[in-house]
């Protein structure tokens, strides 16, 4: 989506007129790109051309490739419990154990978006994901944080930490995508 039509879309009458025809829909700056989870260390570095100022969310999906429901184990490594229901810096060790089960394995990963012009670090963050952003039958992700950034081009890296046994047979990829459709202007 080019800068005019995302502006287009932002107004009353004429937005809703291009929403109908799906004119005004935002796809993923990323998406599915793979992630190796099993070994530490392990890094996905992508190139990203940002056309909107939005803040973006950046996502690790796991998914069983071949459709089928995900095992109890993997439900128990990557959590049942959504983001919505648990506090990112709650102290595990005053949780009930039966309750602690529902948040999943603790995932460190390390975020950093240059940009390409000058290889300028404009975020970097080491985030420790815990519970799932959105939850499927066959499918969980888990969310890395949002992103606010302008319009140009930059380089994400995204590196596991640590190697995640126990998650062999899922495919694992990576998605930045809109938070909102929101420019940043109005958001602060």
């Amino acid at each position: 989506m080019t800068p005019f039509l995302y502006s287009l879309c932002q107004k009353p009458v004429v937005g809703l007129a291009m929403a109908a025809v799906a004119l005004c829909e935002f796809p993923p700056l990323v998406k599915d790109a793979p992630m190796q989870l099993d070994a530490a260390g392990s890094v996905l570095s992508v190139d990203v051309e940002v056309p909107v100022d939005l803040s973006y969310t950046l996502l690790v999906e796991l998914s069983n490739p071949a459709g089928d429901s995900l095992s109890k184990q993997e439900i128990t490594i990557l959590g049942d419990r959504r983001v919505e229901d648990c506090i990112e810096t709650v102290d595990l060790a005053k949780v009930p154990r039966q309750e602690r089960a529902s948040y999943g394995r603790a995932m460190p990963f390390k975020v950093e978006v240059r940009r390409k012009a000058d290889n300028m670090l404009v975020h970097s963050r080491q985030v420790t994901t815990l519970c799932v952003a959105s939850k499927w039958a066959n499918q969980r992700s888990r969310s890395l944080g949002n992103i606010a950034l302008v319009r140009g081009a930059y380089s994400l890296r995204v590196e596991n930490v640590a190697a995640q046994a126990g998650l062999g047979r899922l495919n694992a990829t990576v998605l930045l995508a809109p938070v909102s459709e929101k420019p940043l202007s109005a958001q602060r």
